[in-house]
């Protein structure tokens, strides 16, 4: 009768640690969906004046981030959070299969050299992409991002109002999700994780 009752309780105990186990560890994600309305091939040129295809973005996952470097807010604080989250996955050893991109729609005054001092701000490995008015425009309708030119700012230049999404683009070039850009971070990271 004893080792009836031990045995009971050692499997009582068992199923305790099972349950605890199941209600305890997280439920695995659900895939993050695939956008099949935007993206696509682009060919543009890079901050040192090179040609520069989406190709070459093949295998990597990308967070690309449409703007203009004489943005007085947005941009510049997008970037910055950009640079804050890939030092932090260059800790983390994760940083090596994921690409920055930062695509200029002010192709006019972000030429291959300012794109270049624009960039050095941020971090070395982020890439800076402008070009004619036509592929900017072209890329831009690919990804659905809205500029439009609002007046002048103080230095004579455009000024733009535009859409500020930033794009999480997987190893085969798919768009998988959009990030408003006060985004939290680590639901950032959490999602790159899982394209890695």
């Amino acid at each position: 009768m004893k080792k009836l009752v031990l045995m009971a309780v050692a499997v009582l105990l068992v199923l305790a640690v099972v349950v605890a186990w199941e209600t305890t560890r997280e439920a695995p994600r659900e895939p993050l969906p695939v956008n099949t309305r935007m993206g696509g091939e682009f060919t543009m040129v890079d901050q040192n004046g090179e040609t520069f295809s989406s190709d070459q973005l093949a295998g990597q996952v990308v967070l690309m981030f449409f703007g203009f470097t004489h943005c007085p807010d947005i941009c510049p604080a997008t970037m910055a959070r950009m640079a804050q989250l890939y030092k932090q996955l260059e800790a983390s050893g994760q940083a090596e299969d994921v690409q920055v991109v930062f695509v200029t729609f002010d192709p006019e005054r972000d030429t291959p050299e300012h794109l270049q001092q624009y960039l050095a701000w941020f971090h070395e490995d982020f890439i800076g992409l402008t070009g004619s008015e036509e592929q900017v425009a072209e890329i831009a309708r690919q990804y659905s991002v809205v500029y439009m030119p609002v007046g002048e700012d103080s230095q004579g230049g455009t000024e733009f109002a535009h859409s500020d999404f930033v794009y999480l683009i997987d190893r085969e070039g798919r768009v998988r999700k959009l990030y408003p850009v006060d985004a939290d971070l680590e639901e950032i990271k959490d999602d790159l994780r899982t394209l890695l």
